[in-house]
């Protein structure tokens, strides 16, 4: 069951039309990953909730919390797994509640407690990679640009640094920017979070959390 105190009120707005999406947050016990881990990650979770992929709205955000060294992500007791889903998903991702996870290179992953967090609007939203298809700044200005008025999102645009990223099974790695939104309307910041941005989704691309500032955004 959730923890209490951690579900916030789900604000109204146009990003529910399709049905709320809601985060749902892990305790993980564990030792160290790579920095490559989202594919194993992906592939592990798909294993232990076979609908996942079936999921238009569904995403695996980037390990939260985890430390830096000697290659590795270390897995700390603050280290969190965070799904996006459906709500009407949440009951079924309870499931992984005490799974093992194998995430390649002999790193496993213990799944603890689930708490829930609701999207909260902000004008300011944040994602650490976003990929488009593109490797070129400008060019990949121009494709968020023309994803975002297919959502009917208005806004500005802050890019900071290009990277890459092993991608799926068999498939290319992948190459983006991690990108600042802001001048959101508190409408649109829901439903960007709610949409997302790009693809990869579920090896934790284009995955929009609210931020404090615009500054020094390209020193992420």
């Amino acid at each position: 069951m959730p923890s209490s105190g951690e579900t916030n009120a789900i604000v109204p707005g146009s990003a529910a039309d399709s049905g709320v999406v809601t985060d749902i947050i892990f305790s993980l016990r564990g030792s160290s990953v790579m920095p490559g881990y989202a594919a194993p990650l992906w592939q592990a979770l798909r294993a232990n909730l076979p609908w996942l992929a079936a999921e238009p709205t569904a995403a695996i955000h980037p390990l939260a919390r985890t430390g830096r060294g000697q290659g590795a992500l270390f897995i700390g007791r603050h280290t969190r797994l965070i799904l996006r889903l459906p709500e009407r998903r949440i009951a079924d991702a309870y499931a992984l509640c005490g799974r093992m996870l194998e995430i390649g290179a002999g790193a496993t992953l213990e799944v603890g407690v689930a708490s829930l967090r609701s999207l909260r609007p902000s004008p300011v939203q944040y994602s650490p990679f976003v990929t488009l298809g593109v490797a070129a700044e400008a060019d990949f200005l121009v494709a968020a640009e023309r994803q975002l008025s297919d959502l009917g999102i208005a806004c500005h645009l802050v890019c900071g640094k290009a990277q890459t990223a092993p991608g799926g099974e068999d498939e290319e790695a992948l190459s983006g920017f991690s990108l600042m939104l802001h001048g959101l309307t508190l409408e649109n910041s829901l439903r960007i979070q709610h949409a997302g941005l790009g693809d990869g989704r579920m090896l934790g691309c284009g995955i929009f959390v609210p931020h404090k500032t615009v500054a020094a955004v390209g020193a992420n």
